[in-house]
């Protein structure tokens, strides 16, 4: 089973599949076609890296939507250890 991660993004739910690229870099890709939520654009792909923080690929052109994964990769950091 593969990991997923959904957020609530402008009230709307966003579900991306995750995948591991290398040890510390993971590839979310949007599990639905939807490319805009509220007429805003919707990566199709972010790139995360851990290197003692997160970092997102696309963060200057989608920050609110930054924010609500990083939030959840947070909580689920600290729901897991």
């Amino acid at each position: 089973m593969a990991l997923q991660i959904l957020v609530y993004y402008k009230d709307h739910p966003l579900a991306f599949n995750v995948k591991t690229q290398e040890k510390e870099i993971y590839h979310l890709c949007r599990s639905q076609e939807e490319n805009h939520v509220n007429g805003e654009y919707i990566p199709e792909k972010i790139i995360i890296r851990r290197k003692g923080k997160i970092w997102v690929s696309d963060i200057e052109t989608s920050p609110e939507l930054i924010d609500a994964l990083t939030t959840e990769v947070i909580k689920f950091n600290r729901d897991v250890y």
